[in-house]
């Protein structure tokens, strides 16, 4: 009875434990969304930056790529300060890339995607946490698809061709759908470490995946759903 008592025991301990972490990754993929959406708004009704960034569309998309490299090679020499002023920083250069195309289409429809994406992104997430399934033989598979996404991307960018955009759009929305669940899966795993500056640094890290998974499945979906203005 006693070792039942003591399982039960371990088991509510590590479960507050991974939610709490959770909690905390939530935290920062909220305050990134939260200063994306502010860089967007303002980047798309300020005209001298709004200019700007369609002069520069590659500086912004190579500085948030550099953002991100440091991050992800940079982790174990960086502190989780430094950490989160590069999140904040890379979630205000998406804003920057964000704010053009937002203005293309209907306020309306930028709402729709939104909730489709949070409601999925929420699914998935749920499914990734509480799933018995091993996700992590996934991986591997995802990141390939995801190549092969940027490759047909830029050709696509050469042909022009509307129904190779929609299955692109089709793929990314399964592609990220997917990685939503495969990276909360790893995020629950971390949150059992017992090093408290890895899950410091491991919730920020894991609030930038899930970030960039909501993101990209907005984006996605944006193909879909959104109505141009």
């Amino acid at each position: 009875m006693d070792n039942h008592s003591d399982t039960l025991t371990t088991q509510n301990a590590a479960l507050s434990a991974a939610r709490a972490f959770l909690n905390k990754v939530y935290l920062w993929m909220a305050a990134s969304m939260a200063v994306t959406a502010g860089v967007a708004w303002y980047a798309a009704h300020d005209l001298a930056l709004f200019s700007w960034t369609l002069q520069h569309p590659w500086m912004i998309f190579f500085g948030g790529l550099g953002i991100l490299l440091v991050m992800g090679f940079g982790s174990r020499m960086l502190t989780s300060g430094a950490l989160a002023v590069l999140l904040m920083a890379f979630a205000a250069v998406e804003g920057l890339f964000l704010g053009p195309i937002l203005l293309n289409y209907t306020q309306a429809s930028i709402a729709l995607t939104f909730a489709c994406t949070a409601g999925m992104f929420a699914a998935m997430g749920l499914y990734g946490a509480f799933t018995k399934t091993n996700l992590s033989t996934l991986g591997r598979t995802l990141w390939m698809l995801f190549i092969g996404l940027l490759i047909a991307i830029v050709a696509n960018i050469f042909l022009g061709s509307g129904t190779l955009d929609l299955v692109i759009s089709g793929v990314g929305v399964i592609v990220f759908a997917l990685f939503t669940a495969y990276d909360t899966q790893k995020i629950m795993a971390l949150s059992q470490c017992e090093d408290e500056d890895i899950r410091n640094k491991g919730a920020i890290l894991g609030a930038t995946n899930l970030y960039l998974d909501f993101l990209n499945l907005f984006l996605f979906l944006l193909r879909f759903l959104g109505e141009r203005d």
